[in-house]
């Protein structure tokens, strides 16, 4: 397994038969110029996969407001609007997925295929199996929203500590308490 940065210029002595990339959202500045430097580093008839989250998170129940202005919004999807656009500040986007099928057919890729699943947050799935997706996610944004979440929110000079703790703490009693009516989900 190699290692690299991604963001750095490539300058490999050879070419790769396959490139994996996963998670990368929070760490890539300049999709286009990493795409490119993947399809240059691939040998013909190579793989490229990439897997990686889209914002912004989502829920089943259509009664909850998405707007983070809005009082009566979800607090855990309020937060990760505010992250998003926290995000942005920093030059990072979490829609670039959703962009990437156009720029990899651009830069000449044949076969682009794009396949989306929905990964619940908590065990409110009937199915088992993504029972057990839905607590290993939960868990994890838990993990994650504890341990960041405040830091990522005061990216932005408009949120004082307080006000992000505050948001912080609403999302996770929201993960918490609400999982089974808002039915949190994220597309992977």
């Amino acid at each position: 397994m190699l290692r690299w940065n991604a963001e750095k210029q490539w300058n490999f002595k050879e070419n790769f038969s396959f490139i994996h990339g996963r998670m990368l959202a929070s760490g890539i500045r300049d999709w286009p110029k990493l795409l490119g430097q993947c399809f240059q580093y691939l040998e013909p008839g190579g793989y490229l996969e990439l897997l990686d989250l889209c914002h912004p998170f989502q829920a089943e129940d259509p009664c909850i407001a998405v707007e983070p202005s809005e009082s009566q919004c979800s607090g855990f999807l309020r937060w990760g609007r505010v992250a998003e656009r926290c995000w942005a500040l920093n030059g990072l986007d979490y829609r670039a997925a959703e962009k990437h099928s156009a720029i990899l057919q651009g830069l000449g890729f044949e076969m682009v295929r794009e396949t989306t699943f929905r990964w619940p947050i908590g065990t409110w799935p009937e199915d088992e199996h993504e029972a057990r997706i839905g607590e290993l996610n939960l868990q994890n944004f838990m993990m994650f929203m504890t341990t960041a979440g405040t830091m990522i929110i005061r990216q932005d000079p408009v949120y004082s500590e307080q006000e992000a703790q505050d948001m912080v703490e609403a999302a996770l009693n929201d993960l918490e308490e609400n999982q089974y009516t808002s039915k949190f989900f994220l597309i992977m």
